[in-house]
């Protein structure tokens, strides 16, 4: 087993030991849908509409990774081999007549004994039902939306957030204040901050409302989150 095996071997273990959407299970999750999109053999595709395809690829790998038993000895060929078969209906969803529909009801998907789609999946084609159908859609995506949100903030790829500071106070950078604020389970206080670091209390909050809050609220734009972001 070689080293990218082991990655997503522990990824997977570790998603699978943590309760779904704990801070352990999302932290585990980011990582490996992050190991995914580098993953050699991935599916593409040039149609401009590729990165939604995508999308809801990753978002049914974070609902269905438990369902994945590796059928060769390499675990990357056997996860992307997975993977290929969802993505790869997603794909021609984005050439069918219907291309520019934000969901699909015909288009074939992935389940226990084979496969079906989401209309056959609803149990009476009413409009409630429909609606929420829709619903669960738009929570998945927001969902997915979130994971990519807080990878970005522990990794900070840009050095957006980091660099991102009060003059003469570079500890309270945006990344620190993000990771404290928006992603500690319970968050920790512009109180609590303001006495570890030293630091006023009210140059914490301007900071935060001056130049933090709104750059998260970039970058979640960017990932597709149309909604006003509340950390």
């Amino acid at each position: 087993m070689d080293d990218l095996d082991r990655r997503l071997s522990a990824l997977i273990a570790e998603i699978r030991q943590n309760p779904a959407n704990s801070r352990k299970w999302r932290t585990a999750m980011h990582k490996l849908l992050w190991e995914i999109q580098q993953l050699p053999g991935l599916k593409k595709s040039a149609h401009q509409n590729y990165p939604a395809a995508l999308n809801l690829t990753l978002e049914w790998v974070s609902r269905e990774i438990d369902k994945f038993e590796p059928r060769q000895s390499s675990v990357s060929k056997s996860l992307i081999n997975w993977i290929n078969g969802y993505l790869g209906w997603r794909i021609k969803d984005l050439y069918s007549p219907d291309k520019d529909a934000p969901i699909s009801l015909d288009a074939p998907i992935a389940v226990d004994a084979g496969e079906t789609t989401r209309l056959e999946l609803l149990p009476d084609f009413t409009l409630s039902g429909l609606d929420g159908m829709i619903e669960n859609a738009q929570k998945e995506t927001t969902q997915r939306i979130g994971l990519e949100l807080e990878l970005y903030i522990e990794q900070d790829p840009e050095g957006k957030l980091r660099n991102s500071y009060p003059r003469s106070y570079p500890e309270c950078n945006c990344q620190f204040l993000s990771m404290r604020r928006v992603l500690k389970e319970p968050p920790d206080t512009f109180t609590d901050l303001a006495k570890e670091l030293n630091v006023k209390r009210t140059t914490l909050n301007s900071h935060w409302d001056r130049k933090c809050e709104p750059s998260l609220q970039e970058i979640a734009h960017t990932l597709g989150y149309k909604q006003e972001l509340k950390p």
